[in-house]
């Protein structure tokens, strides 16, 4: 049995470590919306295609009201 990855990443408000599973990841360069684990922040997460079949995570405070997971 396949265990699912994370993708981790760093929340640009706080630096805390936040975790995205890989089957959250539905569209390339779409964003994504979730809260900081710690800090609640608002992010907005576009996942890219990186080096080598890896998936870059560009993160950044989400702008405004946005609907988060």
């Amino acid at each position: 049995m396949e265990t699912a990855l994370n993708h981790e990443y760093l929340c640009p408000h706080c630096g805390t470590v936040n975790a995205l599973s890989h089957f959250e990841i539905r569209n390339m360069y779409t964003p994504q919306y979730a809260d900081c684990h710690h800090c609640k922040t608002k992010l907005e997460i576009v996942p890219a295609d990186g080096i080598g079949n890896n998936i870059n995570l560009v993160v950044s405070e989400a702008a405004g009201e946005v609907l988060t997971r």
